[in-house]
Protein backbone atom coordinates (compact mmCIF):
# COMPACT_ATOMS: atom_id res chain seq x y z
CA UNK A 1 0.00 0.00 0.00
CA UNK A 2 2.90 2.34 0.71
CA UNK A 3 4.07 2.42 -2.87
CA UNK A 4 0.78 4.11 -3.88
CA UNK A 5 1.34 7.01 -1.48
CA UNK A 6 3.86 8.80 -3.77
CA UNK A 7 1.50 8.34 -6.71
CA UNK A 8 -1.41 9.84 -4.78
CA UNK A 9 0.77 12.74 -3.56
CA UNK A 10 2.01 13.39 -7.10
CA UNK A 11 -1.57 13.42 -8.39
CA UNK A 12 -2.62 15.85 -5.66
CA UNK A 13 0.35 18.13 -6.38
CA UNK A 14 -0.45 18.04 -10.10
CA UNK A 15 -4.07 18.94 -9.35
CA UNK A 16 -3.00 21.85 -7.13
CA UNK A 17 -0.52 23.08 -9.75
CA UNK A 18 -3.20 22.90 -12.44
CA UNK A 19 -5.62 24.84 -10.24
CA UNK A 20 -2.98 27.53 -9.57
CA UNK A 21 -2.16 27.84 -13.26
CA UNK A 22 -5.86 28.08 -14.11
CA UNK A 23 -6.34 30.77 -11.46
CA UNK A 24 -3.38 32.73 -12.77
CA UNK A 25 -4.62 32.40 -16.34
CA UNK A 26 -8.13 33.50 -15.41
CA UNK A 27 -6.71 36.39 -13.40
CA UNK A 28 -4.87 37.83 -16.39
CA UNK A 29 -6.55 40.92 -17.84
CA UNK A 30 -8.20 40.65 -21.24
CA UNK A 31 -6.58 43.12 -23.63
CA UNK A 32 -8.69 44.20 -26.58
CA UNK A 33 -7.35 45.94 -29.67
CA UNK A 34 -9.41 48.98 -30.62
CA UNK A 35 -9.02 50.63 -34.03
CA UNK A 36 -9.42 54.41 -33.85
CA UNK A 37 -8.20 57.34 -35.88
CA UNK A 38 -6.86 59.59 -37.05
CA UNK A 39 -4.22 60.34 -34.44
CA UNK A 40 -5.01 63.52 -32.52
CA UNK A 41 -8.73 63.36 -33.24
CA UNK A 42 -11.34 63.60 -30.51
CA UNK A 43 -12.10 59.90 -30.82
CA UNK A 44 -8.42 58.99 -30.47
CA UNK A 45 -8.08 61.20 -27.38
CA UNK A 46 -11.19 59.67 -25.83
CA UNK A 47 -10.08 56.08 -26.46
CA UNK A 48 -6.61 56.90 -25.17
CA UNK A 49 -8.09 58.29 -21.96
CA UNK A 50 -10.24 55.19 -21.51
CA UNK A 51 -7.22 52.94 -22.06
CA UNK A 52 -5.15 54.79 -19.47
CA UNK A 53 -8.01 54.78 -16.95
CA UNK A 54 -8.47 51.00 -17.24
CA UNK A 55 -4.73 50.43 -16.89
CA UNK A 56 -4.50 52.63 -13.80
CA UNK A 57 -7.42 50.81 -12.20
CA UNK A 58 -5.90 47.37 -12.97
CA UNK A 59 -9.23 46.36 -14.47
CA UNK A 60 -9.98 42.92 -15.90
CA UNK A 61 -10.47 44.41 -19.37
CA UNK A 62 -7.82 46.63 -21.00
CA UNK A 63 -7.69 48.50 -24.30
CA UNK A 64 -4.80 48.77 -26.72
CA UNK A 65 -5.43 51.52 -29.31
CA UNK A 66 -4.53 50.75 -32.91
CA UNK A 67 -4.06 53.97 -34.87
CA UNK A 68 -5.83 54.27 -38.24
CA UNK A 69 -6.30 57.01 -40.81
CA UNK A 70 -9.99 57.49 -39.98
CA UNK A 71 -13.34 55.86 -39.32
CA UNK A 72 -13.37 54.09 -42.69
CA UNK A 73 -9.97 52.54 -42.05
CA UNK A 74 -11.08 51.56 -38.52
CA UNK A 75 -14.16 49.84 -39.92
CA UNK A 76 -12.01 47.95 -42.43
CA UNK A 77 -9.62 46.82 -39.67
CA UNK A 78 -12.55 45.41 -37.70
CA UNK A 79 -14.01 43.75 -40.79
CA UNK A 80 -10.72 41.99 -41.48
CA UNK A 81 -10.36 40.87 -37.88
CA UNK A 82 -7.31 43.03 -37.20
CA UNK A 83 -9.06 44.66 -34.23
CA UNK A 84 -11.45 43.44 -31.56
CA UNK A 85 -13.12 46.85 -31.27
CA UNK A 86 -13.41 49.85 -33.54
CA UNK A 87 -14.68 53.42 -33.41
CA UNK A 88 -16.84 53.88 -36.50
CA UNK A 89 -19.31 56.43 -37.83
CA UNK A 90 -22.81 55.22 -38.53
CA UNK A 91 -22.99 56.66 -42.05
CA UNK A 92 -19.52 55.55 -43.15
CA UNK A 93 -20.33 51.90 -42.65
CA UNK A 94 -20.44 49.52 -39.71
CA UNK A 95 -18.71 46.18 -40.35
CA UNK A 96 -21.16 43.32 -40.76
CA UNK A 97 -19.31 41.15 -38.25
CA UNK A 98 -19.49 43.76 -35.46
CA UNK A 99 -22.19 44.96 -33.07
CA UNK A 100 -22.60 48.17 -31.08
CA UNK A 101 -21.21 48.45 -27.55
CA UNK A 102 -21.92 52.13 -26.85
CA UNK A 103 -22.45 55.45 -28.56
CA UNK A 104 -19.40 57.58 -27.85
CA UNK A 105 -20.96 60.78 -29.16
CA UNK A 106 -23.49 62.09 -31.67
CA UNK A 107 -22.34 64.50 -34.35
CA UNK A 108 -24.41 67.18 -36.04
CA UNK A 109 -23.96 68.22 -39.65
CA UNK A 110 -23.39 72.00 -39.65
CA UNK A 111 -23.65 73.93 -42.91
CA UNK A 112 -22.23 77.42 -42.25
CA UNK A 113 -21.91 80.46 -44.45
CA UNK A 114 -21.27 84.18 -44.07
CA UNK A 115 -23.61 85.19 -46.92
CA UNK A 116 -27.18 85.64 -45.56
CA UNK A 117 -28.58 84.80 -48.99
CA UNK A 118 -27.53 81.19 -48.49
CA UNK A 119 -30.50 80.28 -46.29
CA UNK A 120 -31.36 76.79 -47.58
CA UNK A 121 -29.66 73.78 -49.11
CA UNK A 122 -30.87 74.50 -52.68
CA UNK A 123 -29.09 77.85 -52.45
CA UNK A 124 -25.76 75.97 -52.48
CA UNK A 125 -26.15 75.16 -56.19
CA UNK A 126 -23.06 76.43 -58.02
CA UNK A 127 -21.24 77.24 -54.78
CA UNK A 128 -17.91 76.14 -53.31
CA UNK A 129 -18.29 74.09 -50.15
CA UNK A 130 -15.36 73.46 -47.83
CA UNK A 131 -15.33 70.07 -46.10
CA UNK A 132 -13.72 70.17 -42.65
CA UNK A 133 -11.85 66.90 -42.02
CA UNK A 134 -12.91 63.41 -43.18
CA UNK A 135 -13.31 64.64 -46.80
CA UNK A 136 -14.30 61.23 -48.22
CA UNK A 137 -17.01 60.42 -45.66
CA UNK A 138 -18.30 63.98 -45.49
CA UNK A 139 -18.44 64.19 -49.30
CA UNK A 140 -20.73 61.14 -49.40
CA UNK A 141 -22.88 62.60 -46.66
CA UNK A 142 -23.15 65.91 -48.54
CA UNK A 143 -24.11 63.99 -51.68
CA UNK A 144 -27.05 62.40 -49.80
CA UNK A 145 -28.22 65.82 -48.62
CA UNK A 146 -27.95 67.37 -52.08
CA UNK A 147 -29.68 64.37 -53.65
CA UNK A 148 -32.67 64.82 -51.37
CA UNK A 149 -33.00 68.46 -52.44
CA UNK A 150 -32.46 67.54 -56.11
CA UNK A 151 -29.20 69.42 -56.36
CA UNK A 152 -26.81 67.54 -58.69
CA UNK A 153 -23.57 66.53 -57.06
CA UNK A 154 -21.56 68.15 -59.87
CA UNK A 155 -23.43 71.42 -59.29
CA UNK A 156 -21.23 72.18 -56.26
CA UNK A 157 -17.47 72.25 -55.82
CA UNK A 158 -16.03 70.62 -52.70
CA UNK A 159 -12.75 71.79 -51.23
CA UNK A 160 -11.02 69.82 -48.44
CA UNK A 161 -10.10 71.90 -45.41
CA UNK A 162 -8.03 71.14 -42.33
CA UNK A 163 -9.13 72.24 -38.88
CA UNK A 164 -11.88 74.62 -37.84
CA UNK A 165 -9.67 77.70 -37.82
CA UNK A 166 -8.73 77.16 -41.46
CA UNK A 167 -12.43 76.80 -42.32
CA UNK A 168 -13.31 80.10 -40.68
CA UNK A 169 -10.45 81.87 -42.40
CA UNK A 170 -11.40 80.36 -45.78
CA UNK A 171 -14.95 81.72 -45.35
CA UNK A 172 -13.77 85.18 -44.37
CA UNK A 173 -11.33 85.35 -47.24
CA UNK A 174 -13.92 84.15 -49.77
CA UNK A 175 -12.08 81.00 -50.82
CA UNK A 176 -15.26 79.04 -50.11
CA UNK A 177 -18.91 80.07 -49.99
CA UNK A 178 -19.92 77.64 -47.24
CA UNK A 179 -18.38 75.02 -45.01
CA UNK A 180 -19.65 71.69 -43.85
CA UNK A 181 -18.47 70.28 -40.52
CA UNK A 182 -19.57 67.04 -38.84
CA UNK A 183 -18.82 67.30 -35.14
CA UNK A 184 -20.35 67.05 -31.68
CA UNK A 185 -22.12 70.30 -30.89
CA UNK A 186 -19.97 70.71 -27.81
CA UNK A 187 -16.88 69.34 -29.53
CA UNK A 188 -13.68 71.17 -30.32
CA UNK A 189 -14.02 71.12 -34.11
CA UNK A 190 -17.47 72.76 -34.29
CA UNK A 191 -16.42 75.40 -31.77
CA UNK A 192 -13.27 76.18 -33.75
CA UNK A 193 -15.23 76.63 -36.98
CA UNK A 194 -17.74 79.05 -35.42
CA UNK A 195 -14.97 80.89 -33.58
CA UNK A 196 -12.91 81.07 -36.76
CA UNK A 197 -15.83 82.75 -38.55
CA UNK A 198 -16.70 85.23 -35.82
CA UNK A 199 -13.18 86.24 -34.79
CA UNK A 200 -11.26 88.30 -37.30
CA UNK A 201 -7.57 89.05 -37.48
CA UNK A 202 -5.35 91.51 -39.25
CA UNK A 203 -6.23 90.06 -42.64
CA UNK A 204 -10.03 90.07 -42.45
CA UNK A 205 -12.72 91.07 -40.06
CA UNK A 206 -14.96 88.63 -38.22
CA UNK A 207 -18.36 87.69 -39.65
CA UNK A 208 -21.68 86.47 -38.35
CA UNK A 209 -22.19 82.78 -39.27
CA UNK A 210 -25.36 81.73 -41.04
CA UNK A 211 -26.61 78.27 -40.08
CA UNK A 212 -28.19 76.59 -43.10
CA UNK A 213 -30.96 74.29 -41.84
CA UNK A 214 -31.83 70.84 -43.15
CA UNK A 215 -35.51 70.97 -42.34
CA UNK A 216 -36.33 67.53 -43.73
CA UNK A 217 -33.82 65.78 -41.48
CA UNK A 218 -36.45 63.36 -40.17
CA UNK A 219 -37.25 62.29 -43.73
CA UNK A 220 -33.58 61.76 -44.53
CA UNK A 221 -33.22 59.70 -41.34
CA UNK A 222 -36.04 57.41 -42.46
CA UNK A 223 -34.49 57.12 -45.88
CA UNK A 224 -31.00 56.39 -44.56
CA UNK A 225 -31.24 54.71 -41.12
CA UNK A 226 -27.62 55.58 -40.36
CA UNK A 227 -28.69 59.24 -40.11
CA UNK A 228 -30.81 60.91 -37.45
CA UNK A 229 -32.56 64.21 -36.93
CA UNK A 230 -30.76 66.68 -34.65
CA UNK A 231 -31.74 70.09 -33.35
CA UNK A 232 -29.12 72.77 -32.77
CA UNK A 233 -30.63 74.82 -29.96
CA UNK A 234 -30.60 78.61 -30.00
CA UNK A 235 -27.38 79.94 -28.50
CA UNK A 236 -25.54 76.60 -28.59
CA UNK A 237 -22.31 78.40 -29.49
CA UNK A 238 -22.94 81.39 -27.21
CA UNK A 239 -22.37 84.98 -28.25
CA UNK A 240 -24.47 88.11 -28.47
CA UNK A 241 -26.61 87.86 -30.47
CA UNK A 242 -26.77 84.10 -29.76
CA UNK A 243 -25.37 81.68 -32.28
CA UNK A 244 -27.51 80.37 -33.85
CA UNK A 245 -30.18 82.99 -33.44
CA UNK A 246 -32.95 80.37 -33.69
CA UNK A 247 -33.13 76.63 -33.21
CA UNK A 248 -31.92 74.92 -36.38
CA UNK A 249 -32.86 71.42 -37.54
CA UNK A 250 -30.17 69.34 -39.19
CA UNK A 251 -29.12 65.76 -39.58
CA UNK A 252 -26.64 63.89 -37.45
CA UNK A 253 -24.58 60.73 -37.26
CA UNK A 254 -23.28 58.72 -34.33
CA UNK A 255 -19.76 57.61 -33.52
CA UNK A 256 -20.04 54.13 -32.08
CA UNK A 257 -17.76 51.75 -30.30
CA UNK A 258 -18.41 48.40 -31.97
CA UNK A 259 -17.11 44.95 -31.02
CA UNK A 260 -16.64 41.72 -32.89
CA UNK A 261 -19.80 39.63 -32.55
CA UNK A 262 -17.58 36.68 -31.58
CA UNK A 263 -16.30 38.42 -28.42
CA UNK A 264 -17.48 36.78 -25.21
CA UNK A 265 -20.59 38.39 -23.73
CA UNK A 266 -18.97 38.57 -20.29
CA UNK A 267 -16.00 40.55 -21.66
CA UNK A 268 -18.23 43.04 -23.50
CA UNK A 269 -20.50 43.40 -20.45
CA UNK A 270 -17.53 44.23 -18.26
CA UNK A 271 -16.15 46.70 -20.82
CA UNK A 272 -19.54 48.42 -21.06
CA UNK A 273 -19.79 48.65 -17.28
CA UNK A 274 -16.30 50.15 -17.03
CA UNK A 275 -17.11 52.74 -19.70
CA UNK A 276 -20.01 54.14 -17.71
CA UNK A 277 -18.40 53.73 -14.29
CA UNK A 278 -15.31 55.68 -15.41
CA UNK A 279 -17.22 58.25 -17.48
CA UNK A 280 -17.23 60.99 -14.77
CA UNK A 281 -13.48 60.69 -14.30
CA UNK A 282 -12.86 60.61 -18.04
CA UNK A 283 -14.91 63.77 -18.55
CA UNK A 284 -12.41 65.73 -16.45
CA UNK A 285 -9.68 64.89 -18.95
CA UNK A 286 -11.79 64.64 -22.12
CA UNK A 287 -15.13 66.51 -21.85
CA UNK A 288 -16.43 64.51 -24.82
CA UNK A 289 -16.78 61.52 -22.44
CA UNK A 290 -19.93 63.13 -21.04
CA UNK A 291 -21.67 62.19 -24.27
CA UNK A 292 -21.13 58.44 -23.93
CA UNK A 293 -24.58 56.90 -23.94
CA UNK A 294 -26.44 53.65 -24.44
CA UNK A 295 -27.65 52.79 -27.96
CA UNK A 296 -31.18 51.80 -28.86
CA UNK A 297 -31.58 48.28 -27.45
CA UNK A 298 -35.04 47.62 -28.87
CA UNK A 299 -35.53 44.74 -31.25
CA UNK A 300 -36.46 47.19 -34.00
CA UNK A 301 -33.15 49.06 -33.80
CA UNK A 302 -31.51 49.42 -37.20
CA UNK A 303 -28.00 48.86 -35.79
CA UNK A 304 -27.70 45.71 -33.63
CA UNK A 305 -26.32 45.85 -30.10
CA UNK A 306 -23.85 43.28 -28.81
CA UNK A 307 -25.60 40.80 -26.45
CA UNK A 308 -23.01 41.47 -23.75
CA UNK A 309 -23.65 45.21 -23.83
CA UNK A 310 -27.41 44.68 -23.99
CA UNK A 311 -27.24 42.47 -20.90
CA UNK A 312 -25.57 45.34 -19.02
CA UNK A 313 -28.10 47.92 -20.20
CA UNK A 314 -31.01 45.69 -19.23
CA UNK A 315 -29.50 44.68 -15.88
CA UNK A 316 -29.22 41.03 -16.83
CA UNK A 317 -25.49 40.52 -16.50
CA UNK A 318 -24.83 37.03 -15.21
CA UNK A 319 -22.62 36.54 -12.19
CA UNK A 320 -19.53 34.36 -12.35
CA UNK A 321 -21.34 31.41 -10.80
CA UNK A 322 -24.34 31.88 -13.08
CA UNK A 323 -22.09 31.79 -16.14
CA UNK A 324 -19.98 28.84 -15.04
CA UNK A 325 -22.26 27.09 -12.53
CA UNK A 326 -23.07 24.26 -14.94
CA UNK A 327 -19.38 23.74 -15.58
CA UNK A 328 -18.72 23.60 -11.84
CA UNK A 329 -21.37 20.92 -11.43
CA UNK A 330 -19.93 18.95 -14.32
CA UNK A 331 -16.44 19.34 -12.89
CA UNK A 332 -17.57 18.13 -9.47
CA UNK A 333 -19.30 15.16 -11.06
CA UNK A 334 -16.23 14.31 -13.11
CA UNK A 335 -13.95 14.65 -10.08
CA UNK A 336 -16.33 12.45 -8.08
CA UNK A 337 -16.39 9.81 -10.81
CA UNK A 338 -12.61 9.94 -11.22
CA UNK A 339 -12.17 9.79 -7.46
CA UNK A 340 -14.42 6.76 -7.22
CA UNK A 341 -12.58 5.10 -10.10
CA UNK A 342 -9.21 5.86 -8.50
CA UNK A 343 -10.42 4.53 -5.14
CA UNK A 344 -11.65 1.36 -6.84
CA UNK A 345 -8.34 0.88 -8.63
CA UNK A 346 -6.37 1.48 -5.43
CA UNK A 347 -8.66 -0.91 -3.55
CA UNK A 348 -8.24 -3.58 -6.20
CA UNK A 349 -4.50 -3.09 -6.23
CA UNK A 350 -4.43 -3.33 -2.44
CA UNK A 351 -6.53 -6.52 -2.57
CA UNK A 352 -4.20 -8.05 -5.13
CA UNK A 353 -1.21 -7.12 -3.01
CA UNK A 354 -2.86 -8.58 0.08
CA UNK A 355 -3.72 -11.75 -1.85
CA UNK A 356 -0.07 -12.15 -2.89
CA UNK A 357 1.03 -11.67 0.73
CA UNK A 358 -1.50 -14.24 1.93
CA UNK A 359 -0.35 -16.67 -0.75
CA UNK A 360 3.24 -16.38 0.51
CA UNK A 361 2.09 -16.86 4.11
CA UNK A 362 0.07 -19.92 3.08
CA UNK A 363 3.18 -21.35 1.44
CA UNK A 364 5.05 -20.87 4.71
CA UNK A 365 2.29 -22.69 6.60
CA UNK A 366 2.40 -25.47 4.02
CA UNK A 367 6.15 -25.76 4.60
CA UNK A 368 5.55 -25.99 8.34
CA UNK A 369 2.99 -28.78 7.88
CA UNK A 370 5.00 -30.63 5.26
CA UNK A 371 8.14 -30.62 7.37
CA UNK A 372 6.45 -32.77 10.02
CA UNK A 373 6.01 -35.72 7.67
CA UNK A 374 9.28 -35.56 5.73
CA UNK A 375 11.34 -38.72 5.94
CA UNK A 376 14.18 -37.65 3.73
CA UNK A 377 16.97 -35.13 4.27
CA UNK A 378 16.77 -34.09 0.65
CA UNK A 379 13.11 -33.13 1.01
CA UNK A 380 13.98 -31.04 4.08
CA UNK A 381 16.64 -29.24 2.06
CA UNK A 382 14.06 -28.52 -0.65
CA UNK A 383 11.62 -27.11 1.91
CA UNK A 384 14.37 -24.93 3.33
CA UNK A 385 15.17 -23.66 -0.16
CA UNK A 386 11.47 -22.78 -0.67
CA UNK A 387 11.46 -20.88 2.62
CA UNK A 388 14.52 -18.90 1.45
CA UNK A 389 12.78 -18.02 -1.82
CA UNK A 390 9.70 -16.83 0.10
CA UNK A 391 12.01 -14.72 2.28
CA UNK A 392 13.61 -13.13 -0.82
CA UNK A 393 10.17 -12.33 -2.32
CA UNK A 394 8.94 -10.82 0.96
CA UNK A 395 12.06 -8.64 1.30
CA UNK A 396 11.64 -7.41 -2.30
CA UNK A 397 8.02 -6.44 -1.67
CA UNK A 398 8.93 -4.77 1.61
CA UNK A 399 11.56 -2.72 -0.23
CA UNK A 400 8.91 -1.30 -2.58
CA UNK A 401 6.54 -0.51 0.28
CA UNK A 402 4.04 -3.18 -0.73
CA UNK A 403 4.29 -4.78 2.71
CA UNK A 404 3.81 -2.68 5.83
CA UNK A 405 5.32 -3.31 9.26
CA UNK A 406 2.51 -5.66 10.28
CA UNK A 407 3.06 -7.73 7.15
CA UNK A 408 6.81 -7.88 7.76
CA UNK A 409 6.14 -9.08 11.31
CA UNK A 410 3.80 -11.79 10.01
CA UNK A 411 6.38 -13.00 7.50
CA UNK A 412 9.10 -12.99 10.17
CA UNK A 413 6.95 -15.11 12.47
CA UNK A 414 6.04 -17.48 9.62
CA UNK A 415 9.68 -17.88 8.53
CA UNK A 416 10.77 -18.54 12.13
CA UNK A 417 8.11 -21.21 12.46
CA UNK A 418 9.09 -22.80 9.15
CA UNK A 419 12.79 -22.87 10.00
CA UNK A 420 12.11 -24.16 13.51
CA UNK A 421 9.89 -26.93 12.11
CA UNK A 422 12.57 -27.87 9.56
CA UNK A 423 15.28 -27.83 12.21
CA UNK A 424 13.22 -29.97 14.59
CA UNK A 425 12.42 -32.49 11.83
CA UNK A 426 16.06 -32.64 10.80
CA UNK A 427 17.04 -33.37 14.43
CA UNK A 428 14.46 -36.14 14.61
CA UNK A 429 15.73 -37.70 11.39
CA UNK A 430 19.31 -37.55 12.59
CA UNK A 431 18.43 -39.15 15.90
CA UNK A 432 16.37 -41.84 14.21
CA UNK A 433 19.18 -42.61 11.87
CA UNK A 434 21.60 -42.89 14.77
CA UNK A 435 19.46 -45.48 16.59
CA UNK A 436 18.89 -47.61 13.55
CA UNK A 437 22.66 -48.43 13.02
CA UNK A 438 23.81 -51.95 14.68
CA UNK A 439 27.40 -52.58 15.91
CA UNK A 440 29.64 -54.79 13.61
CA UNK A 441 30.20 -58.64 14.49
CA UNK A 442 33.73 -59.92 15.61
CA UNK A 443 35.29 -63.06 13.91
CA UNK A 444 36.54 -65.35 16.76
CA UNK A 445 37.80 -68.21 14.52
CA UNK A 446 36.80 -71.94 14.77
CA UNK A 447 35.47 -73.25 18.05
CA UNK A 448 38.17 -75.45 19.67
CA UNK A 449 35.63 -77.66 21.45
CA UNK A 450 33.95 -78.53 18.21
CA UNK A 451 37.21 -79.17 16.58
CA UNK A 452 38.31 -81.57 19.43
CA UNK A 453 35.13 -83.54 19.25
CA UNK A 454 35.67 -84.10 15.67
Amino acid sequence: MRRYVPIVLAALLALVATALLAYQWLGQPTTLRVAVGPSGSEDARLVGAVSQSLARGHEEVRLRPVATSGVADSAEAAERGKADLAVVRSDVGIPARTQTVAILHRDAVLLLATDPSLAAVPDLRGKRIGLVRYPAGNARLLAHILEHYEVPADAVTTIPLGDGQEAGQALREGRVDAVMVVSPLTGRTAGEVVAGITKGNGISAGSTPTFIPIGEAAVLARRWPALESVEVARGTFGGTPPRPAETVTTIGVSHRLVAQASLADSVVSELTRLLFVNRPGLAVEVPLANQIEAPDTSKSASLPVHPGAQAYYEGEVESFFERYGDWFYLLVMCVSILGSAAATLVSRAANRSRARDMALLRQLLAIVRASRDVEDELELNDLERQADEILAAALARAGTGAIDNAGVAAFTLGLDQARRAIAERRAILVERQAHSVEPPAFDRGPDPLSAAAE
